[in-house]
């Protein structure tokens, strides 16, 4: 069977979003905000694999390449992902791949790997 393109990513965006929502559920009953941030790095000892954590803060988290970030909080009925804090990764995507539809152009994204020096 051929796979589709995004099928793999489609399909761990969901898990990961699963994930996010149970930690947020999980911690229903706290009614001081946190944020939860996703990330993901190299195994330390096997070669290509990678480690994936959620975790939780109680303060805004520092802006690093490649995270996720959620808000919540409970006692406003708060649950949102907050792009503004979450960067994009830092490996190289082949321009072809990218779109050039006006509309999936988002200035902060862009700014920010001109910050981090990993765009052009």
């Amino acid at each position: 069977m051929v796979q589709e393109i995004g099928e793999t990513r489609n399909a761990m965006a969901q898990d990961l979003v699963t994930k996010v929502a149970k930690l947020a559920d999980d911690m229903s009953n706290d009614k001081e905000p946190f944020y939860i941030v996703f990330h993901a790095k190299k195994h330390q000892f096997i070669d290509k694999a990678i480690v994936t954590a959620l975790k939780m803060y109680r303060f805004v988290p520092a802006g690093i390449l490649g995270i996720l970030v959620w808000y919540v909080d409970h006692s406003k009925g708060v649950f949102e992902f907050r792009p503004e804090l979450s960067s994009p990764p830092d490996i190289p995507v082949n321009e072809a791949l990218l779109s050039d539809k006006k509309e999936d152009f988002i200035p902060r994204i862009a700014n920010q790997g001109k910050i981090l020096q990993v765009v052009n």
